[in-house]
């Protein structure tokens, strides 16, 4: 067996979105897709899904019930997207945490040193981008610097978004987005993270 240094590193891509910030969520809620390797192929595969469905490359909140049902639905059948993990996290809490503690497992979870990755956070600015960067780091992630991607540009990104706002539905008592989910959980699709942060008075 090579030693580490001489081994070529697994190349990880993760893709973090959110939702709950708002008032009207009581949770913040942190998914994260990682995928090794090669992304076209995901990516073109998930952008079929969303013609199929007709989600027209929005997020959930500017979809059809009917379509994103659709939607999720078939990344479920066709096993698509990659490795999706995601944290649920009472309110009031600071944002900055939960987003750390679930890129951190996931990548953990998926990484087989030595590796790097490149992560992806939807809509992030470059001062919280560096911040989150040298957490990561000084948590033992390897990784490139945190970079901003939008939805509009990206259907791993979209596929992080859909699965996050059918998590929040499903955690008020929707039904539909309930079932989706604990057929996700049931497949071993979703991979819930434990929650480590302290409450706090402070988002």
């Amino acid at each position: 067996m090579l030693p580490c240094e001489f081994m070529p590193k697994q190349k990880l891509y993760c893709y973090v979105d959110e939702t709950g910030q708002d008032a009207r969520s009581n949770v913040f809620i942190v998914v994260a897709v990682v995928k090794a390797g090669e992304q076209e192929d995901t990516r073109v595969a998930l952008t079929r899904i969303e013609h199929e469905a007709e989600t027209n490359q929005l997020k959930w909140h500017k979809t059809e019930s009917s379509r994103r049902l659709k939607y999720l639905k078939l990344v479920l059948e066709k096993g698509a997207g990659g490795e999706v993990f995601f944290g649920s996290f009472p309110k009031p809490l600071p944002f900055f945490f939960p987003t750390l503690e679930v890129i951190e497992a996931a990548v953990k979870a998926v990484a087989r040193p030595p590796y790097t990755t490149r992560i992806f956070v939807d809509g992030i600015d470059r001062k919280k981008a560096a911040e989150l960067t040298n957490a990561l780091r000084l948590r033992g992630v390897s990784l490139e610097m945190v970079r901003a991607r939008r939805d509009e540009s990206e259907a791993l990104i979209r596929l992080a978004d859909m699965w996050a706002g059918c998590i929040r539905a499903a955690l008020s008592g929707k039904p539909d987005e309930r079932a989706i989910v604990e057929r996700a959980l049931k497949q071993n699709y979703l991979r819930p993270i434990e929650r480590k942060t302290p409450r706090s008075t402070r988002g």
